[in-house]
């Protein structure tokens, strides 16, 4: 019988990575983006666009679904002027 292969990196091991390893936003760039979207609807600025950008970075699900709501409310008043 020949010796079990090893694998180069063990796949199992991706759930320990940090987000941003994996492609998220980091906690600090989540922090900064939230500041910016803050200031963005408090200036009436349009910022869907913003959003998009940083929807498919955000991992937490109920931030996501929070994220998501604000960029259909901003759509909605920029698709109305």
């Amino acid at each position: 019988m020949s010796d079990p292969k090893e694998f180069a990196s063990p796949a199992c091991s991706a759930n320990e990575a940090d987000d941003a390893y994996m492609g998220f936003a980091s906690r600090a760039e989540i922090t900064a983006f939230l500041k910016e979207l803050e200031a963005a609807e408090r200036a009436g600025r349009p910022h869907a666009e913003m959003l998009r950008r940083m929807l498919p970075k955000v991992r937490d699900d109920a931030l996501h679904r929070e994220l998501t709501a604000k960029l259909r409310a901003q759509e909605s008043v920029e698709s109305n002027t």
